[in-house]
């Protein structure tokens, strides 16, 4: 606690860590867009991968609300405090029981790339989604945010901004060759 003057007068008491607190609370905080190579169901309902080639995941909608960084200050009883809020991680379960854990919003797919992987967040499926409700994977992409908080009497530390999920389908087949010999 920091006491803006000296015990006995009209001062409030601040805790700086409380004020903090109401500013994180305060803070506007979404879920990503998913962004996929092949398209999520939702995007495009013809959209379908193959077993073996590469998925590209990205958050197609990265901005401050969504990865951050947010940052936001309130004054109180003479104290200031600033709190900074951004994505630390994103979580994307596969929904075939791959998780892939990405520190960076991802780089989108372009068409002009080919069949190649992601070169920052990536999966490649083994199975079809064949047997899966839908026929389709559904995938979760989940942000866990991190705040940081200051304040004009010296003291910092950080607090628990939480997590965030959002979830999209995605097809996979299969790719049949025949030789003719």
């Amino acid at each position: 606690m920091w006491l803006a003057d000296a015990p006995g007068t009209d001062q409030p008491v601040v805790d700086p860590e409380a004020v903090a607190q109401s500013i994180l609370d305060g803070m506007e905080r979404r879920p990503v867009e998913i962004g996929m190579a092949p398209a999520p169901l939702d995007a495009d309902s013809d959209s379908m991968g193959l077993v073996g080639a590469p998925v590209w995941m990205w958050v197609a909608d990265a901005g401050p609300t969504t990865w951050g960084p947010l940052e936001e200050s309130a004054t109180v009883g003479g104290v200031t405090v600033t709190v900074t809020a951004r994505v630390e991680h994103v979580r994307w379960s596969m929904g075939d029981g791959a998780e892939i854990t990405c520190t960076t919003p991802g780089e989108p797919y372009r068409t002009s790339y080919g069949v190649r992987d992601s070169p920052s967040c990536g999966h490649r499926y083994e199975r079809t989604s064949r047997g899966q409700p839908g026929t389709a994977y559904e995938v979760s992409a989940t942000t866990t945010w991190t705040a940081q908080w200051s304040a004009s009497t010296g003291v910092s530390g950080a607090l628990d901004a939480g997590s965030l999920t959002s979830t999209a389908h995605v097809r996979i087949g299969e790719r049949q060759v025949i030789e003719v010999g």
